[in-house]
């Protein structure tokens, strides 16, 4: 994973996108301070798991302790290799008992394709293997690379302050930080987005809002902060190659079964959807491309749907 993401993705990409990640960050914290729904002791918590959160992006600096420990006789056979090889691992782990949290170890490896929020370590990881077209280049411009990935890493960081991220502390510690009062005013919210979603049909099965409510927020919270970062000011231009650059990450091909086996399994919506929906809150979406009250993708300004960013 290592060698993939130096030799593939390089050091410029993974100071770039680590760039974008505290810009992300520090504009969460600037929602936050603005929300006018969240107690203020309960935002100050949110904003200190921003800044305690963990950035791991494209490939690690260095290699799993675990492999210095993994020793293999060149001439050795097959099965006492291996239980060799599972001996020493397993003493490894056990090293671990007791010791502090070593939070510069990464949980998936650099040529995976996939991206993650760990609550019990309050980190956030995009591996090289994703960090490419459709999602990310260093030779695109910044409105791309903020549809195509920036979005999604807000996606991930919103759930360091969700319903799902509020049971656990900046130190990954389960430990509910919300009041009675923000979880109520957030179930609003919560019901809102559900709406959205709930009956809309996909190859002619209903979807399940509540199922996928959770990511649908955070779809919803990923594409507000990475808006932001474009500014109010942003040429239609300019967020035109936004929207499309996030429709072209969501790009999926399965078929009709398949398809109806997720919808009815899956807590994300499906890929269609989780473009066409939520870029309907948003005023820069209406800019982008001059969406009038009579086309299709046209939401009435008092049903769309914010979530940090008031």
């Amino acid at each position: 994973g290592q060698y993939y993401g130096k030799t593939y993705f390089g050091a410029d990409a993974k100071a770039d996108i680590t760039a974008m990640v505290k810009e992300i960050l520090q504009q969460y914290q600037v929602q936050l301070e603005h929300n006018t729904w969240l107690s203020p002791a309960t935002k100050q918590k949110a904003i200190r798991k921003l800044a305690t959160m963990k950035i791991k992006m494209g490939y690690p600096d260095q290699l799993f302790p675990l492999y210095a420990t993994l020793h293999v006789e060149p001439e050795a056979d097959l099965l006492p290799t291996i239980l060799q090889l599972s001996q020493q691992t397993q003493d490894f782990w056990l090293q671990q008992v007791g010791q502090p949290v070593d939070r510069n170890v990464w949980g998936m490896p650099g040529h995976l394709v996939n991206a993650c929020y760990d609550p019990m370590k309050n980190d956030i990881t995009f591996p090289a293997g994703i960090l490419q077209p459709p999602y990310y280049s260093l030779n695109w411009t910044r409105a791309q690379n903020l549809g195509g990935t920036g979005a999604t890493i807000g996606h991930e960081i919103s759930h360091s302050f969700d319903n799902n991220g509020a049971l656990y502390d900046e130190y990954g510690t389960l430990n509910n930080w919300w009041t009675v009062e923000d979880k109520q005013a957030f179930d609003k919210l919560v019901t809102a987005i559900a709406d959205q979603f709930d009956g809309l049909l996909y190859e002619g099965v209903k979807v399940n809002g509540r199922l996928t409510v959770s990511e649908n927020i955070a779809d919803n919270a990923g594409m507000a902060v990475a808006l932001d970062l474009l500014g109010d000011s942003a040429d239609p231009k300019v967020l035109q190659d936004f929207f499309i650059a996030y429709a072209r990450s969501w790009a999926t091909k399965m078929r009709p079964e398949r398809a109806k086996t997720v919808l009815r399994q899956d807590v994300h919506a499906p890929a269609t959807l989780r473009v066409n929906v939520p870029v309907q809150n948003f005023e820069a979406w209406y800019q982008a491309f001059d969406v009038q009250p009579t086309d299709g993708m046209y939401r009435l300004p008092a049903k769309r749907v914010t979530i940090w960013r008031r």
